[in-house]
């Protein structure tokens, strides 16, 4: 599970720095069970029973920790939908003819990362600010 419970370290502090990572969603879907949080870790409810929970809650369609470790993610018809849309995208700009006509651009999936321009660079030091700040305004 990519992402999920398993690459983390094991036993009770895995388990831990799990919920901690992802505290609201595992919150939200314990309590949409019925369950709190503070329940876990005594005789009623012991970790093993928050591990399971957890381990099924992240790949569970609909539940928050899923989205939460894994994004969103398509049905597969959804998946197929898109790609014939831009199939027929794609067909339809090669039939235009036109060496000028913009190629079309991909439907957008969720779970993949945009290309977008990116401003700007790392943060400036404080101690530079001053300095690339006056270098600014000497230039207009």
């Amino acid at each position: 599970m990519e992402g999920g419970l398993a690459p983390l370290g094991g036993g009770i502090l895995g388990l831990l720095d799990f919920v901690e990572q992802h505290e609201e969603a595992v919150e939200y879907d314990l309590l949409t069970r019925g369950f709190r949080l503070r329940e876990f870790g005594n005789e009623r409810h012991d970790w093993r029973d928050l591990w399971v929970l957890v381990r099924r809650l992240q790949v569970e369609p609909g539940t928050a920790l899923r989205h939460a470790v894994h994004g969103e993610l398509w049905p597969v018809t959804d998946q197929l939908l898109a790609n014939i849309v831009d199939a027929l995208n794609h067909a339809n700009w090669q039939r235009v003819g036109k060496k000028n006509a913009p190629k079309p651009k991909r439907t957008p999936r969720p779970w993949e990362k945009t290309k977008a321009q990116r401003i700007g660079a790392d943060p400036i030091p404080i101690s530079q600010f001053d300095d690339w700040w006056e270098s600014k305004s000497k230039r207009r």
